[in-house]
């Protein structure tokens, strides 16, 4: 899935916000790093005082994919609001497109590539691990609650002021949800024992993300890069005033989810001012490595960790290395995920029939093997 951005003009319709893109890019790279460091490197190091600080830095990536997210949700209703309210073909494109995303959070927790065995699995109490609520999941349910809205709504302002007050309640009511119990597949969702990413409070960010792309709308770009930076420095100091257990997962407080918000804006108005102090063919190259999000995040994990398919670098790396080590192999990782990422972009724009067939070749294989192997 490529999550697009663009800038108001005129009446109306809203051109590509290149920024973003960049920001993409910092978001997937710093996310690459940060796993494979909390996966490969030795338990000690993981102890060390400077390690604290990275994990500070790292809460940042969660926050970013689920901000631009709703910034690309909020303007394609801008742009294309006619979709929603006639319901056509491109709307319902578009519902699948975030179902998909959904069901990829799904898949890429599959414990075995055998349906009859994942069934045996699940029966047996097994599946917390398979229904977790991860960021894919996350990013999937904000989206529908976005679209749900700007269909019954339809009223941009009307929309951009639901959104901010959900925004406010998923960050303001962790430590109430958080007690409620429901059925197996839904209780991931709020459960903070079974999932690192429960809808309460991440969601919070898709819609800081919707908000931010409405006011991007309203103001003329020099004035709201202006205004990101203000609000990223007044925020962010806050993180270094919390305990030195204060760590990404979901034990979040508001003032926890202030300070991320500043690192998140104020890594857009560094990606801001990196295109207008140096935009040229590097920095093209970056936004287009970072532009397919989906694609990076699920192979990243299958070579990191563990995949349906075999088993990652995990097994030879897990706890193993120092910090020149863990060095090393991220930059290998990083250069040969992004360089994947570049061929298959290449191939889903200049070769579209390529790309399709492709991808409707692996899903139906891989359908067919699920459903048909017994172990």
């Amino acid at each position: 899935m490529k999550w697009s951005h663009w800038k108001a003009e005129g009446a109306g319709l809203i051109r590509r916000v290149e920024a973003v893109d960049l920001f993409r890019f910092f978001v997937l790279f710093f996310m690459i790093q940060g796993h494979l460091f909390r996966a490969y490197l030795l338990p000690a190091i993981r102890q060390e005082q400077w390690y604290k600080v990275h994990e500070v830095f790292h809460g940042f990536v969660a926050p970013g994919f689920l901000f631009t997210a709703g910034f690309a949700a909020f303007l394609s209703f801008h742009n294309k609001w006619q979709n929603y309210i006639h319901l056509d073909r491109a709307f319902f494109k578009r519902l699948r497109r975030i179902l998909f995303v959904i069901a990829v959070g799904y898949w890429i927790h599959l414990p075995f590539l055998s349906l009859r065995k994942t069934l045996q699995f699940v029966s047996q109490g097994k599946a917390n691990d398979f229904l977790r609520a991860d960021i894919l999941q996350c990013i999937g349910v904000g989206l529908l609650l976005f679209t749900l809205l700007a269909v019954l709504l339809k009223n941009e302002k009307i929309v951009v002021l639901f959104s901010a007050l959900a925004g406010a309640l998923f960050f303001l009511l962790p430590d109430t949800v958080r007690q409620i119990r429901l059925h197996p597949v839904i209780d991931p969702y709020f459960n903070y024992d079974i999932s690192v990413f429960p809808v309460f409070p991440w969601v919070g960010f898709l819609c800081i993300g919707i908000v931010t792309a409405y006011i991007y709308s309203l103001l003329k770009k020099e004035i709201f890069f202006k205004a990101l930076l203000f609000l990223g420095v007044l925020f962010f100091p806050w993180f270094f005033f919390q305990s030195s257990k204060f760590y990404f997962k979901a034990e979040l407080t508001f003032a926890g989810n202030l300070n991320k918000t500043g690192g998140v804006f104020l890594l857009l108005w560094l990606s801001d001012w990196l295109m207008r102090r140096w935009g040229g063919r590097f920095l093209e190259i970056l936004k287009k490595a970072g532009s397919e999000s989906l694609f990076v995040y699920v192979l990243h994990l299958f070579v990191i960790f563990n995949s349906v398919f075999r088993p990652g670098l995990k097994s030879l790396f897990e706890n193993s290395l120092n910090v020149p080590q863990a060095l090393l192999l991220f930059f290998i990782i990083q250069l040969a995920v992004f360089a994947c990422s570049l061929l298959y972009n290449y191939v889903k724009e200049r070769q579209p029939f390529v790309w399709r067939l492709g991808f409707n070749v692996f899903w139906a294989v891989f359908l067919l093997m699920f459903a048909l192997r017994s172990n």
